[in-house]
């Protein structure tokens, strides 16, 4: 009874226990789901800035899975950009700095920094990959251009306070993680109590006692106490076991007073039992008649002779042996340890008579005549015997019965249960395995810390390129169309905001001859279709450089276009417009950015670019130079020598000098693909005439618009714009520089 009672309490326990789980698991996608965004602003009473910063730290909020909403009572500008761009773009102008949201991301951080009340309008720099303008709100939605760190500045027009009225709002992924884990416990729980419900024991039908026969292997409670007379039981079994290591006493007298109960055997012919038996039987006679009956014990004993037999069948009480275990007549034996007498000739397992009786498993069967052996030794059970194979402490297997209620529906629950506990471990096991389970090792090369720390390295060393292909594009669209408009209009202040250095020179100078000399041919048009390729260095302090090459529908050849940004404020602005020479190749550059190189620095090249652009110099000068050998064979290094060796033997009244000046102060100089240089050079190339005994001499008329006339007694200067690109090899193999393109243009001249 009282294991009936604890399995209902816990049944009942288990029931509470399973609705509060699941109750509360409900709970977590209902009444407790916490709300789908979160929101963070920054806070009132930031300092007014004429531009206001989000940082990288607020962009990489959540992977950039966010959206952002600036409010102001004005304009607003948004402008995207590397992190460093934007910093040099600010240089010292006050500012406000938006950082990353609280843990609670309730609120944004800020910081003033103070500095110029006013700056120029940001709007339409080269450096911004993208730009958004509004009026009062602005909704932004943020997604990285590429690799590195970004950021945004916020401004109105440079001269009004920034907006700072900003909140980033981010899907909440706090979710509900125990809730399903909740609703699966609580349903097991509730499905095992329903099942220790279903499973609480009714009344046996083996514990039935049947008329006339007597239930074997159960033993009665103590009337008085409800208790199992246990003490009972062991004195028994002790007693037992003490007879049958004692040697058999010699008289009944002996024996009664031995306290070792023994096997109650008689002969096979039904005479006297031996003076050990008896002795045995008187001993046991003395225990109590519900815990060792000799009818029983003799029934259920594989040895009993055959006149007991014949006793209990006339007395007529059934043999308890086992109860009914459901099994056939012939699994009998499978189930006991011992071997079956009666399988065995000589065995006693019936009466002569053939009558009915019961195996050892309790199941009626019609045993087999004995055959008797009266040549052979009388069998004698083990002392063993005696303990009733129906007492609970019988060997399982040697006697012990399998209780109906206790056998078959014991192992349902256990089923059952190892099926529930399979389920309600499966959430806790698994992962703690995980966890626990060590990994293998991989080498330190391979792993992926190593692998990202070498990526983040080399990128280190390559960087980022200053610009994107969409902002090359653009500034190439840019500055072609600044440049059609300046050559239509004949006019150079329209090529100012975009052609600088001399590019600039050349075009000013084809517009004032062009605009008296109707003969005159016009500059090179610049197009920013075909982009071919392009060149970006990775160099985050100014002045930075780039190469386009485009060729569009009016140029014979393609250009190489050279760009420099002087400053963060400026944009790039066209230096060098050059044709590439015929049977020349682009050499080839990282497309990720690449370095520019010291013009006094020969680190892995054939020459430092600063003694290539001195060579050339030398060579473009001298017919006979010694660096003749240093440059390989260049239509153009011909053509400077064709000429000035023409206009030196066409010379009767003149000495002429000729020149070429390298500009290296705004030189270019960027790393090729191969571990080579591009340079890029301008050259004043310049020609000075002296007339001999004041003889006439005679220019041009496209050098008359420099020097006012055509003719003079003195002499003169001619200037000539003569932009270079060289490429220099890599050192460790060809040491020959090569000359890829170049122009040369009148641009100025004087009488002396």
């Amino acid at each position: 009874m009282l294991g009936v009672f604890l399995r209902f309490k816990i049944a009942i326990a288990l029931a509470v226990l399973g609705l509060l789980l699941l109750g509360a698991g409900i709970g977590q996608r209902t009444i407790w789901l916490p709300p789908a965004q979160l929101t963070a602003s920054v806070p009132a009473g930031v300092a007014p800035a004429p531009l206001t910063v989000i940082s990288p730290d607020l962009l990489k909020t959540r992977d950039g899975q966010f959206s952002m909403t600036v409010k102001s009572s004005g304009p607003i500008q948004l402008a995207v950009a590397r992190e460093r761009d934007i910093a040099g773009w600010i240089g010292d102008a006050a500012h406000t700095t938006i950082g990353a949201a609280n843990e609670e991301f309730t609120a944004l951080s800020s910081k003033s920094t103070e500095g110029a009340a006013e700056v120029p309008n940001p709007a339409g720099s080269d450096m911004w990959v993208a730009e958004e303008k509004a009026t009062g709100e602005l909704s932004y939605t943020w997604q990285a251009p590429g690799h590195g760190d970004w950021a945004l500045l916020l401004s109105s027009d440079g001269k009004a306070a920034a907006p700072t009225d900003i909140s980033v709002t981010v899907d909440n992924d706090e979710g509900t993680p125990w809730a399903v884990p909740l609703m699966i416990v609580g349903s097991a729980l509730l499905a095992l109590a329903a099942l220790l419900f279903v499973l609480l024991p009714r009344k046996s039908k083996a514990a039935e006692v049947v008329p006339g026969r007597r239930a074997a292997g159960r033993v009665p409670a103590d009337p008085a106490t409800g208790a199992l007379e246990v003490a009972k039981i062991v004195a028994a079994r002790e007693s037992a076991k003490a007879a049958a290591a004692a040697p058999a006493p010699a008289t009944i007298a002996e024996a009664r007073k031995a306290d070792a109960p023994s096997a109650d055997l008689k002969s096979d012919d039904g005479s006297a039992p031996a003076p050990a038996a008896a002795a045995v039987s008187d001993a046991t006679s003395a225990l109590p008649r519900t815990l060792h009956d000799p009818q029983d014990a003799l029934a259920g004993d594989a040895a009993a002779s055959k006149a007991d037999a014949g006793k209990a069948d006339a007395a007529g009480v059934a043999d308890a042996g086992k109860p009914d275990d459901g099994k056939k007549p012939q699994d009998a034996k499978k189930d006991s340890d011992a071997p079956d007498d009666d399988s065995k000739p000589g065995s006693g397992g019936s009466d002569a008579s053939g009558s009915d009786t019961s195996g050892n498993d309790g199941t009626p069967f019609k045993r087999k005549p004995r055959q008797r052996n009266s040549g052979g030794p009388k069998r004698v059970a083990p002392a063993e015997g005696l303990g009733t194979p129906e007492s609970p402490a019988a060997p399982e297997g040697k006697g012990q019965p399998k209780d109906k209620d206790g056998g078959k529906n014991m192992s349902v629950k256990a089923r059952w249960g190892a099926a529930l506990a399979a389920v309600l471990l499966a959430g806790s096991v698994s992962p703690a395995m995980a966890e626990t389970t060590p990994a293998a090792e991989t080498p330190a090369a391979e792993t992926p810390a190593a692998t990202a720390e070498a990526s983040a390295t080399e990128t280190a060393t390559v960087g980022f390129p200053n610009l994107l292909t969409s902002q090359v594009q653009r500034i190439a669209t840019s500055v072609a169309t600044i440049v059609a408009s300046g050559d239509n209009a004949k006019n150079a202040k329209e090529l100012e905001p975009r052609v600088a250095g001399m590019a600039l020179t050349m075009r000013t100078a084809n517009y004032q001859i062009r605009a008296t000399v109707e003969s005159e041919a016009a500059a090179e048009p610049v197009n920013a279709t075909k982009l071919l390729a392009n060149v970006v260095s990775t160099t985050a302090a100014w002045p930075r450089s780039a190469m386009i090459v485009t060729q569009g529908e009016n140029n014979a050849l393609p250009q190489l276009l050279t760009l420099v940004q002087a400053s963060a404020r400026e944009n790039y602005k066209l230096i060098q417009a050059t044709p590439l020479l015929p049977g020349q190749t682009f050499p080839k550059v990282d497309k990720e950015g690449t370095k520019e190189v010291a013009l006094d620095s020969a680190d892995g090249l054939a020459m430092s670019p600063e003694a290539a652009i001195s060579a050339l110099s030398d060579r473009l000068t001298n017919e006979h130079s010694k660096f003749a050998a240093t440059f390989k064979d260049s239509l153009y290094v011909t053509s400077v020598l064709d000429l000035q060796r023409q206009v030196a033997a066409d010379a009767k009244d003149a000495e002429y000098v000729f020149s070429h000046k390298g500009e290296l102060e705004s030189a270019v100089s960027l790393r090729t693909a191969d571990g080579g240089a591009m340079v890029v050079v301008g050259y004043n190339f310049g020609i000075d005439a002296t007339s001999k005994q004041d003889a006439t001499l005679t220019v041009g008329d496209d050098a008359a618009v420099f020097t006012g006339g055509t003719e003079t007694t003195k002499g003169f200067s001619l200037n000539y714009a003569e932009p270079v690109v060289m490429y220099i090899p890599p050192a460790g193999g060809a040491t020959e520089v090569t000359i890829i393109s170049a122009n040369r243009a009148l641009v100025g001249g004087s009488f002396k």
